[in-house]
């Protein structure tokens, strides 16, 4: 199988998220991070387009390999990306046209944007760090409208908390403190990971109704989660019955908001994502001791159609946190993912899976 790699220069690339696909909504550009030196901050932000002509940069960040800094698009020409300043978390949105930075806010970053809306999550440490935007003036979870500006809390600490307590879970003063926030596609609810003491290996999966205001909860949730569609979730099911977490066992499937498996959607998996039909499926084999190769599945067999080899870099898997965080293309055709060339550098590649999918 033939890697496409998106960068050729010196240094390492690196995409974001799982699920936070790189590509503009329009499938034109293709945004990503480039670091001359993988064990360091410094971390430019580049953008191309899809055919791999027009590499340049854009801004200049710093940030850990994990992720890298969560790049995505909001519309074909605004980008949203995540930097650290003075110990705290930041992302800016900027539009690669103009080279303007149209927000900069102190908050946790989330997955992505959904119509030109974008959530992100507040916890004390921000508190006050925001003066040019008032509203931001307690702990919980945003809403910003990107065209407008307008900014709106979609779930209050008390909110979440409440969530919590009432399925009868220990709320603290880092409750609130969650993260991978996510918008479902409509924009009508949002769901966040909480931190739990009495799910202490894989946390708890918060959703939150911003209409209705109905909650749901599941406890030692399945990981790397994404909205499936509208009212339901994919991600992986792990199993710990010991001290590792199983790969053999794991397998992506959906689930409702309150964790009721309904559909297996593929076998294998880490982080994970669905084609924009629903109907493929990809995952990553990142555990520890494994080489991290990438399986892409159809809807509702375990059975790979394809393996893509990742070679087996235990240490800057691990170490240095580079993860596969496999994502569609906006059309279905190409699988995005990270891609180990040695335990000091790595490479933002993607496949064409047009043939195999045929």
């Amino acid at each position: 199988m033939e890697f496409t790699k998106i960068y050729t220069g010196e240094g390492s690339s690196l995409l974001g998220m799982n699920g936070g696909c790189p590509e503009s909504p329009d499938g034109k550009r293709i945004v990503y991070a480039v670091k001359k030196n993988i064990d360091a901050a410094e971390t430019d932000i580049m953008v191309c387009n899809s055919d791999l002509t027009g590499h340049r940069k854009v801004f200049s960040v710093m940030c850990g390999n994990h992720n890298g800094p969560s790049a995505t698009f909001i519309d074909g020409s605004k980008i949203v990306f995540r930097d650290n300043e003075d110990g705290l978390s930041v992302f800016r949105i900027m539009d690669i046209d103009t080279g303007e930075v149209l927000y900069k806010i102190f908050a946790k970053e989330s997955h992505c944007a959904e119509n030109g809306k974008y959530p992100f999550s507040l916890s004390s440490e921000f508190l006050g760090k925001n003066p040019d935007h008032p509203e931001i003036n307690q702990c919980g979870i945003y809403v910003l409208d990107v065209s407008s500006g307008k900014i709106t809390l979609a779930a209050s600490e008390d909110d979440i908390k409440e969530t919590v307590s009432s399925r009868g879970f220990t709320v603290s003063d880092r409750t609130a403190a969650v993260s991978h926030v996510q918008l479902n596609p409509s924009g009508t609810a949002v769901m966040m990971r909480l931190g739990v003491p009495e799910c202490p290996v894989f946390g708890a999966l918060g959703c939150i109704d911003i209409e209705t205001r109905k909650t749901h909860i599941i406890p030692d949730k399945p990981v790397h989660q994404l909205w499936f569609d509208d009212d339901t979730y994919m991600a992986t099911r792990q199993f710990n019955r010991g001290k590792l977490i199983e790969c053999e066992s794991s397998y992506i499937a959906r689930f409702s908001k309150d964790g009721e498996e309904l559909e297996v959607l593929g076998g294998i998996g880490n982080h994970i994502d669905g084609s924009p039909d629903r109907q493929l499926f990809a995952g990553d084999r990142c555990y520890p001791g494994y080489q991290p190769n990438v399986y892409l599945y159809r809807r509702g067999s375990k059975d790979p159609i394809a393996v893509f080899e990742v070679p087996d870099f235990q240490e800057i898997v691990w170490k240095k946190q580079v993860h596969m965080n496999p994502s569609f293309s906006r059309d279905g055709k190409r699988l995005y993912f990270n891609r180990p060339a040695s335990n000091d550098r790595t490479e933002a590649v993607f496949v064409d899976i047009s043939k195999i999918i045929s």
